[in-house]
């Protein structure tokens, strides 16, 4: 079982950094692409095209993937122990996805009934991949990923919303507020690449914090100790 001391800062090697930093700068670039070409498509004056859904669904399947891959870059990144980045995506990368289409299917789901029960939902869901990633009882086959995160997420669950708060809401907004003109690649290249740098240190923090709090609360819930 992985335990805490095994999350260190001092361990992040330049390229571990950088292979996330080339993650989330081809995820900007393919959402800023993605996103003219909706807007193309929208006000072409021909009028809406079967192009849209073409490009929304890329959009979507998009925004499930390559979250998940910065995900495991980052753990790669800052837990020892994981093995070589090949193996770990062979092993993990696959159900890693099918969690975390699950996660968004079970949210919008709730979200589409009622939005307070969605965002609880998402909350308690968000831990699934790391489920994935590092619970020897869902290697074995004993838990389901979306219980197992429920069962975690509220060992810890007021520091894990202070820490998305922050992370997910806060940083986001300050970013957006003070340079969200100045990311456009194509008009600002220079400044959207010191964003990109900026959100990736934010992305490393933010995995820092949740992965240390996982661990901990995954080792008490499956040594038994979790009542």
């Amino acid at each position: 079982m992985l335990e805490t001391n095994q999350i260190k800062f001092t361990q992040i090697k330049f390229l571990d950094f950088l292979l996330i930093f080339l993650a989330l700068f081809c995820a900007t670039l393919l959402d800023q692409y993605l996103n003219s070409k909706i807007e193309e498509a929208i006000r072409s004056p021909d009028g809406l095209s079967d192009s849209i859904w073409a490009w929304g669904t890329i959009s979507v399947f998009s925004s499930l993937i390559l979250p998940l891959i910065v995900s495991m870059l980052c753990c790669l990144c800052l837990v020892r122990g994981l093995g070589s980045r090949q193996e770990f995506f062979k092993q993990k990368f696959e159900l890693g996805l099918i969690e975390t289409m699950r996660v968004w299917g079970y949210t919008f789901l709730w979200s589409f009934l009622f939005i307070l029960p969605g965002i609880y939902k998402y909350s308690v869901y968000l831990l699934s991949p790391l489920i994935v990633m590092f619970s020897k009882k869902y290697a074995a086959g004993e838990v389901d990923a979306l219980q197992h995160s429920t069962t975690v997420s509220k060992k810890f669950f007021g520091k894990l919303n202070f820490i998305l708060l922050i992370f997910l809401f806060v940083f986001p907004v300050l970013i957006s507020s003070m340079v969200d003109e100045y990311k456009v690649f194509r008009i600002h290249p220079f400044t959207a690449m010191a964003t990109v740098f900026l959100e990736t240190v934010i992305v490393v923090v933010f995995h820092f914090f949740i992965i240390k709090h996982f661990l901990k609360n995954l080792n008490e819930v499956e040594n038994g100790t979790y009542v």
